[in-house]
């Protein structure tokens, strides 16, 4: 087979920082060692949470295109203060148009063979929409474990879903729970849905281990959080009754204006700390010192599993999971060893959950089986096959 170009419509992109970047990462580099030209177009730096530099230069076949957008999350939060009704799909939703802009000025250029999207952010699958069906291309659309809204009829942006099904000819996600919802509410056939699921970096396999020197019982999130699906407020009530010895750590967002309200009423809150976001690799060295990883996933995504759950997994450490039982979440982990469970919102259940993860003892496993090496290799061998068939056509 000639090698073909393609264009990966991803809005977040190495240098970016996030559990996110390593999937489309992997699989742009993949293709490109099959032998493809591979264009990715991505949103400007300036829009990302945070920078990192761990990452090194994808292959020399891949080249990455930024769109410049302004960084609007701030001013997306601080909007919806005064206008709740106030609900853009994404933070991207002004750079969508700018880089279908952008995707047809290079198609015009230099055509593309076939796109692809990858991350649940609705604007990058909009604008792979735009392009393909301007012009012709077939498309492959990577919805990982999709938001919420994408399942509720309800939903003002879930009709445009019921566009993208018609028209890309596969469609990706990271789990059979999530393929079955798909099928049910977007009309796709099981056969047009391909699962491949999430992984880690191989670092995460390979990094040793160790607790607190101090003694201390430390409980570690990294990440985003939210008021609303992964609220943090629970969590610290319990931990502030349980002093002393268990300290509370959150790598990433800043704590919310309820989290700061309920922190103003706490007697002491040097249990709970907040570090601002960090390069992958400082998180993950972080990460292997503390003495329990917290994954909380509230209502809001009981669909989605977070990447960075195979991070946790493959360090070998104990996973205190939050979430509501029948999670896709809970349904991924219920079996892992090292994995303690609590009910979302339920103050007792995180207390007792907390005993016992700060009691349980690590049982040994592969912990290179949640990398993503075969991520890039199932990317790559989904597009060949699509375009062997395509070109028998």
């Amino acid at each position: 087979m000639h090698p073909k170009r393609i264009l990966f419509i991803t809005a977040e992109f190495p240098p970016g920082g996030g559990g996110g970047v390593g999937r489309t990462y992997t699989a742009a580099n993949a293709l490109a060692q099959a032998g493809h030209q591979v264009v990715v177009l991505c949103a400007s730096a300036n829009s990302y949470s945070f920078i990192d530099p761990s990452y090194p230069a994808p292959h020399a076949k891949v080249a990455v295109i930024q769109v410049w957008t302004p960084e609007l999350r701030h001013w997306i939060r601080r909007i919806r203060t005064l206008i709740k009704s106030f609900n853009p799909a994404d933070r991207f939703f002004l750079w969508r148009h700018l880089a279908v802009k952008k995707a047809n000025n290079l198609h015009r250029k230099a055509s593309f063979d076939l796109v692809i999207s990858s991350y649940p952010f609705f604007s990058n699958h909009a604008v792979a929409y735009s392009i393909a069906k301007q012009f012709g291309l077939p498309w492959i659309a990577d919805y990982r474990d999709p938001p919420w809204w994408m399942y509720s009829s309800k939903h003002r942006i879930q009709p445009e879903f019921f566009d993208f099904a018609k028209y890309s000819v596969k469609t990706i996600t990271t789990t059979e729970r999530s393929k079955t919802l798909i099928c049910e509410k977007l009309g796709i056939l099981p056969d047009s849905v391909q699962v491949i699921s999430n992984g880690c970096d191989d670092i995460a396999a390979s990094i040793q281990t160790s607790l607190p020197v101090d003694g201390n019982i430390e409980l570690l999130h990294t990440g985003s959080v939210y008021e609303v699906g992964r609220d943090i407020n629970a969590l610290i009530r319990v931990v502030s009754k349980m002093q002393p010895g268990i300290k509370l750590h959150f790598i990433g967002d800043p704590p919310y204006q309820s989290t700061k309200e309920l922190l103003a009423t706490l007697p002491n809150t040097d249990f709970v700390g907040f570090t601002p976001y960090m390069p992958a690799a400082d998180a993950l060295s972080y990460a292997a010192k503390t003495t329990v990883l917290v994954v909380i996933q509230g209502d809001l995504f009981e669909n989605q599993v977070p990447g960075k759950v195979f991070e946790y997994l493959a360090l070998q450490k104990t996973i205190l999971l939050i979430t509501n039982q029948g999670s896709a979440t809970h349904q991924l982990l219920k079996h892992e060893p090292n994995v303690v469970f609590a009910e979302y919102g339920n103050e007792e259940s995180i207390r007792q959950g907390i005993a016992q993860a700060s009691q349980h003892q690590v049982v040994a496993v592969d912990r290179f089986r949640y990398t993503r090496r075969q991520v890039g290799e199932q990317f790559a061998a989904l597009v060949e096959t699509y375009l062997d068939h395509a070109q028998d056509v």
